[in-house]
């Protein structure tokens, strides 16, 4: 990490996350300066993730969030984390994220459980999780605490997850919407979600995820429940920015 790139992460870490300013509402069209969609496809280089039959969760998430990246920059910019086989630390991850003042943080992973019957994408946002299964152990090494993301891009996490979660049903997918503290969800600079895509464990849905052609769905349904986001995340901040100021107390 560099010395900015610490010196920036340290400042997020002593000032808490409450202090952190929320990021500009995003724009409903092109041609109004945005800040960027940041996409994190997850392990890269050593840290291969899951692994089923030869099937290594840091190639998929990596060609669904190449995928991503071109099906959505027409409409607004886009930054990836890595956009090849490379290891990228999870402090680098937020840190980048922060730097380029990212409009969301969205980190896109693949599930692997011992019960091979579970299928479907989850779509996580920040909060206590309650978990159905113990998680696989990380294998990446130890990160700084985090606090937890401040209370405005919280909410529009839970937005974010929402949309996700709506567009993939009406698309015929399998999907969850789930609360998790995993180290990207504590990003102190803008709303950010984890989409787990899917099982690798579940024999049939890797068959799926492997698909060129599931995948461009897959990919088409998540730059749509980007964009709606972007679009509501704009009406919303109009409609609070028209309320009128509260009165003030009386003495």
């Amino acid at each position: 990490m560099t010395t900015l790139a610490a010196i920036t992460l340290l400042a997020a870490l002593v000032s808490g996350a409450s202090a952190m300013p929320t990021a500009a509402p995003l724009p409903p069209t092109p041609d109004r300066p945005v800040t960027p969609v940041i996409l994190d496809p997850g392990h890269g280089g050593d840290d291969l993730g899951a692994i089923v039959k030869g099937a290594q969760e840091k190639d998929i998430a990596l060609t669904v969030a190449l995928k991503l990246r071109d099906r959505i920059k027409t409409a607004m910019p886009v930054r990836l984390t890595r956009d090849s086989d490379v290891y990228v630390t999870l402090d680098d991850r937020m840190v980048n994220s922060v730097d380029w003042n990212g409009a969301v943080f969205v980190s896109i992973h693949l599930n692997q459980v011992r019960n091979k019957k579970l299928a479907g994408a989850t779509v996580y946002s920040y909060g206590p999780e309650k978990r159905r299964f113990k998680r696989r152990k990380p294998r990446h090494p130890k990160v700084p605490p985090m606090p937890a993301p401040p209370s405005v891009d919280a909410r529009e996490s839970d937005f974010l997850a929402s949309s996700m979660v709506k567009a993939l049903r009406g698309d015929g997918f399998r999907a969850e919407h789930a609360k998790s503290d995993y180290y990207v969800l504590k990003n102190p600079a803008q709303p950010s979600v984890l989409v787990e895509i899917g099982y690798l464990s579940n024999p049939a849905e890797a068959a799926r995820l492997a698909d060129p052609a599931y995948q461009d769905k897959l990919v088409s349904t998540l730059a749509s429940a980007i964009e709606t986001f972007a679009s509501e995340r704009t009406a919303r901040a109009e409609t609070m920015a028209a309320a009128p100021a509260p009165a003030a107390p009386r003495l």
